[in-house]
């Protein structure tokens, strides 16, 4: 198979997912994206948060809204991958609740697919494995070039 490419934001060059999706077998592009972290080509985009930036964004900076508002305009699909370890809130003084009724809103409003994954490692391979599925279903080339 040829390999596939994925824009990554240079912010998330800190994380280790770029590296993991070059094991994965991606063709990284490091760049300034105006919106999204990961982009698979003008079709979908991902962000990533970890679960407390998730959870700063809903109750201190209330960007995350106007982020993900702008990614939908510019994509097709966004999906949101909300990175940690407790993904049911444990021992934290969240109500769960909150957190679902955040989630269904910007499903329903945003038209944003939310998935959770427990660390880079399993965030590169939802990436990776979405990645590869778009590219088998289009196999033109992803034009990453467009997606500045």
């Amino acid at each position: 198979m040829k390999p596939y490419k994925v824009a990554v934001d240079s912010k998330e060059m800190e994380s280790g997912v770029a590296k993991a999706l070059e094991k994965q077998g991606a063709e990284i592009e490091i760049t300034t994206l105006e919106a999204g972290y990961y982009v698979v080509n003008n079709r979908i985009a991902f962000k990533r948060l970890t679960l407390d930036d998730f959870l700063m964004s809903i109750f201190e900076d209330r960007k995350l809204y106007t982020r993900l508002g702008n990614l939908t305009t510019s994509y097709e699909r966004t999906i949101l991958i909300i990175e940690g370890e407790d993904h049911f809130f444990p021992g934290r003084t969240i109500d769960p609740s909150f957190v679902q009724f955040f989630v269904k809103t910007i499903a329903v409003s945003f038209g944003v697919s939310t998935l959770f994954t427990l660390d880079e490692a399993q965030t590169s391979e939802v990436i990776s494995s979405i990645a590869r599925l778009e590219h088998l279903n289009k196999p033109e080339p992803s034009r990453i070039q467009e997606i500045h």
